[in-house]
This record gives C-alpha cells, structure tokens and sequence, in this order.
C-alpha cells in the first residue's frame, strides 16, 4: 500500500485539536473517518482526513452529537455550520434542547449530580436513569464518567457517612448506573486487533463502579475490554490475562477495606501474570496498599484522564 504523504496519529491530533483517544473514537464507534493503514496496521491519515475532523471538531464544538454529524458530507458540515453561525447573530434565542443550556461544563456536571443525589434520596430510579442518560448525552463520555459518576458515588458516600443517605438508597443508585455503564460497554464495537485490558475487582471489592468507568475509559482509548465484574481471585484475573493475552490490566478498589487478603492478592497476581504485563490499580481503597502496589510495580494515584493518556503510550508503543 502507497501511504506516501500521510500522517500519523500524533500529527493529527497537534494540527486538529482532538485528543488520539477521541479520534480512536469516532472512527471506532461512529465510523466519521476511515483512515489507511500500514503494513504494521497503524493510522495513516491523509490531508483530506485533517480537513474532516477540524470540520467535525467545530461542528461539536457548536453543540452537535458527533453520533448525529459523523455521517455528514464534508459539504454537509460545512454548511451546518454557515447555518449554526446565521442562528447565532440572529436575535432569536437558540433552543438547545438541553435542560443545561447556557452552562458552563463544571456548572453543568454540578446540576446533574445535585439532581441525581435528589432523586437518590427519594429512592427514585426511574427520575435517576432520566437525570444520568440527559448527562450522558449532553456531555462527552469521559467528562461523564470523570465529573458525574465518580463525584456522584463519592458525595453518596459521604452523605451515608454522615447518616443522611441509607444503604438503600446507595444500592438503588448504584443499580442504575451499573445499567447505564453496561450498555454503554456493550455498544463499544472494536478490532479484533485492538489490544487487549482486562478489568475487574480482586476479592472482598464488590463495588464495581470505578471497574467499569475505567472499563469504558479504555474502550474510548481505542482499547478492546474484557471486564470480569467483581470480587475475583488472583487466580482467575491472571487466567483471564494470559488466556487473551491481555497488553494491560486494570484494577478497581472503590473502598477503603481493612481486609489482610488484599496485600497477598495483589503480590500474587504480580507473580502470576509475570513481570512485564502493566497493572493499573484505581479508586480511594488503593491508599492502605500504597507500599504493596510500589512493590509489584503497578500503576496508581491517576484519574481517568491519566488512566487513557498512559493506555494511549502503550497502544502507540
């Protein structure tokens, strides 16, 4: 194949201002551009291939869905956004048709976390679900994941410390978006040739939350997830790695446990999966292991923008 006068992810990102992991994205999920590729399978991407997504990236950038734009002519978003530009200097109000409208992103995440920690305390899931999916499709699914779910789960779990929430109310919230991350786990459809995570939670974390955000993180990574749920053995994780040959591996501890078995779990795995497969460990429960994670040379203490930009490395790697 002829990939003269092509670019490679890296150049791209710098000359369009799109995140790898989100042109991973749209081309993996949306199929908004189809790039060459080398003999080595990498990205080759062409000066027509820049040109569509700076168009995409402003024509998201002035509101729109990539899933509705992705489709689109070139011609078709440029004149989406000819159109987009004569509504704004219009003196007509723009109905955005979100309930957030005119919000900054934090002032945004902050409304539909108070709304759901309402609807939480009112144990009601279907007001729940409505509140989340709005968020899940106002906002990109990483400032979902990094700025509603996690800060969600953390303040329910500060108001249940201080008697204000029951566990009921934590179980009902966590049916719901356990329900929404799933499907939106179910509906990452990637290579067969991506590389390999597995995900899960060691023994005694039955909390699965942060498993399955980090899970999703790295499906917008460009990565293909096995994700095993909660509460499994060293045994079985290190089975699951070496049977898929896993490029990485991603742990969730989401609460703080005074459990002995972790220590010796974790040293067990390291041994197991060997010394050269990266682990990833997560979530509030990592600080009693602070040390045992040192010694196994596994990789803590990163959010999930950190988590995707060092899946990112090793892909590219």
């Amino acid at each position: 194949m002829n990939i003269k006068s092509t670019y490679t992810i890296k150049y791209v990102a710098l000359k369009t201002g799109l995140k790898p992991y989100l042109i991973r994205s749209w081309e993996a999920r949306y199929q908004a551009i189809c790039p060459q590729r080398s003999d080595s399978n990498r990205r080759c991407f062409t000066d027509n291939d820049v040109k569509r997504l700076r168009l995409l990236k402003k024509v998201v950038d002035e509101g729109h869905p990539i899933s509705a734009v992705a489709k689109m002519s070139s011609d078709e978003l440029s004149r989406l956004l000819e159109r987009g530009i004569a509504l704004v200097n219009s003196d007509d109000p723009i109905d955005t048709g979100s309930a957030s409208g005119g919000l900054d992103d934090g002032a945004m995440a902050a409304q539909f976390v108070e709304r759901a920690i309402f609807h939480t305390s009112r144990l009601n899931p279907t007001a729940l679900e409505h509140v989340l999916n709005d968020a899940a499709v106002d906002m990109p699914r990483q400032s979902f994941l990094q700025v509603v779910v996690l800060p969600l789960f953390e303040s329910i779990g500060e108001l249940w410390r201080l008697g204000k929430l029951k566990t009921i109310n934590e179980h009902m919230a966590s049916i719901v978006v356990r329900t929404i991350l799933w499907d939106m786990l179910r509906s990452v459809d990637l290579s067969e040739a991506a590389p390999r995570i597995v995900v899960a939670t060691p023994v005694g974390h039955w909390h699965e939350l942060g498993a399955l955000a980090s899970a999703l993180a790295a499906s917008e990574s460009g990565w293909r997830v096995h994700y095993f749920g909660p509460n499994l053995p060293a045994e079985e994780i290190a089975y699951a790695a070496k049977r898929l040959r896993a490029k990485a591996l991603a742990l969730s501890l989401c609460h703080l446990l005074n459990d002995h078995r972790l220590d010796g779990e974790l040293k067990k795995l390291r041994r197991l999966v060997g010394s050269e497969l990266p682990i990833f460990i997560g979530g509030p429960g990592t600080k009693p292991v602070r040390q045992t994670i040192v010694q196994i040379n596994a990789v803590a203490g990163i959010d999930l923008c950190g988590f995707r930009a060092k899946l990112e490395a090793l892909a590219e790697a």
